[in-house]
């Protein structure tokens, strides 16, 4: 796989304003929260003067709304390439999942300042409700799809229901160890935190899951 581009980089040079005022209006949501970015530090973190800023959109709020777009759409991607590469092998998949959640740069508390931020909004935008209900029900489907895989593997068949139940649960745990960890990383430790996800999967679903806490990065 292909390196990731860390969303706290920002390339002044780059042709593509728009995008470049995104990645600014991210960094500035990494730094100093929803209330704290305004639209002169976004154009300070690109580089240049509000007004060319101004042109391309009318205001923080637009800036947010189309940054929100575009990370959630981003790691959804991400998650996507990540699961596909063992789409014939649903626990390993499963794995890769928890492992990624738990990687260094996504236990970072400036992503939380992010997606509060982002959370923030929806609240204020209706408008912009669809973009968490469309990502959240895809990986939903996508966790329900690599459960159901992995009891057929296994010989085991269970009510889709049940399945989609466990797919919420899993998804659950894993937003709110994440959120918990961002609040307070003295709370537990990443490896500790896979540890429970291990746990609780292999108990609520009787799979066994290869338990190698060596690969967390």
């Amino acid at each position: 796989m292909k390196k990731e581009k860390s969303i706290y980089k920002v390339d002044p040079k780059t042709g593509d304003k728009k995008q470049l005022f995104i990645d600014a209006t991210i960094c500035a949501l990494a730094e100093y929260g929803y209330k704290g970015t305004t639209v002169r530090k976004i154009a300070e973190i690109a580089k240049v003067a509000p007004g060319l800023l101004t042109h391309y959109y009318s205001g923080k709020e637009v800036l947010i709304a189309e940054s929100y777009k575009y990370l959630a759409y981003k790691f959804l991607d991400l998650f996507r390439e990540r699961v596909a590469e063992h789409k014939d092998n649903p626990l390993e998949a499963l794995n890769i999942f928890f492992l990624k959640t738990f990687e260094r740069g996504n236990m970072d508390p400036r992503l939380l300042r992010i997606w509060l931020s982002f959370w923030s909004l929806t609240l204020l935008r209706r408008d912009l409700g669809h973009i968490h209900r469309e990502t959240y029900q895809q990986y939903i489907e996508a966790i329900e799809e690599m459960l159901s895989k992995a009891y057929e593997l296994a010989g085991r068949q269970l009510e889709r229901q049940k399945v989609r139940h466990q797919a919420i649960g899993v998804n659950a745990l894993l937003d709110g160890l994440w959120l918990e960890w961002c609040l307070n990383p003295d709370t537990f430790s990443r490896e500790d935190g896979l540890s429970i996800v291990y746990d609780f999967v292999e108990s609520a679903t009787g799979l066994v899951l290869e338990k190698d806490l060596s690969r967390l990065d």
